[in-house]
């Protein structure tokens, strides 16, 4: 006479719950052999085999109606093609994962460097280029207007490279410094694209920041942070005899994912510059590197 396993026993064997095996009996995933006149659930000894064939594709992320499906269909040539398959599916995962943890890191170092941000102090230094998809000019009075372009500027862009981590940008016309508080106007909205993603925009949708010699500091924006901001600027550039020789730069470094407060937001703001005199920069005296 044939012996059985209760459910029971054979959820010990299998490491789940009698629940579990219920629902793979109802899913028609892994059936008892018969079912008894008590209504109860009886699985054969030699049912092991396909009950561990569930659990190690389980392991492997197969789901429940592709492992079904490899089930009824399995052999040594399908098995190592559909497991080739689940493979390039775990690897997808890994990058996606990757390009997640990326854009954490590019978050949590973006608030490493603002707790060390010098708010009186202007810098001079060399950049290298950068390239950023760039929205049409945006004015910041109107509204609507302002909406209905980021609405497209984002849809241009893939979710990858809007969370990156990399601060959003903001284009000014270099001119503004000196016309009056650069925050109130028209720009264009960038966000930063790595070299080799550039293939996949249209030209008239990049836009390059030139390597070279920048004058560059953190404000909040708050309005009389940023009006004394721009006096500092003039200054400096009149102290050491230089003109802008661009367009300004802006870096959200801290944004709305920080806080809800607009006067806590953190900008970098770059100013590409050259001598009065035409000489190259970096003849100039050493102190201001």
């Amino acid at each position: 006479m044939e012996k059985f396993l209760s459910i029971s026993e054979i959820a010990e064997y299998a490491g789940v719950s009698r629940r579990t095996l219920i629902y793979y009996d109802q899913i028609d995933l892994f059936k008892p052999k018969k079912i008894g006149e008590n209504g109860y659930r009886y699985y054969s000894f030699d049912q092991y085999g396909e009950i561990d064939a569930i659990l190690i594709l389980k392991a492997l992320n197969m789901p429940l109606d592709e492992i079904r499906s490899f089930l009824k269909r399995r052999n040594p040539d399908y098995t190592q093609k559909e497991l080739l398959k689940q493979r390039e599916k775990v690897t997808a995962k890994i990058q996606e994962l990757e390009q997640i943890r990326a854009a954490l890191d590019g978050y949590m170092n973006r608030y490493e460097k603002l707790a060390e941000v010098d708010f009186e102090t202007l810098s001079f230094e060399y950049r290298e280029e950068e390239y950023f998809v760039v929205s049409e000019l945006i004015e910041p009075s109107d509204d609507s207007s302002t909406f209905q372009i980021y609405s497209r500027f984002y849809s241009l862009i893939q979710s990858r490279d809007i969370f990156s981590g990399y601060p959003i940008g903001f284009l000014v016309d270099g001119r503004v410094l000196d016309e009056g508080h650069i925050h109130l106007s028209p720009y264009r909205a960038l966000v930063r694209i790595p070299k080799e993603r550039l293939n996949l925009y249209a030209e008239n949708q990049l836009i390059t920041r030139p390597s070279g010699y920048y004058v560059s500091g953190f404000v909040r924006d708050e309005i009389h942070q940023l009006t004394d901001f721009s006096t500092r600027f003039k200054n400096y550039l009149k102290e050491h005899e230089l003109v802008i020789d661009g367009d300004i730069w802006e870096l959200m470094w801290q944004d709305e994912i920080a806080t809800a407060n607009r006067e806590q937001q953190i900008f970098e703001v770059m100013l590409p510059v050259k001598n009065q005199s035409g000489t190259p920069l970096d003849e100039k005296n050493d102190s201001l590197y």
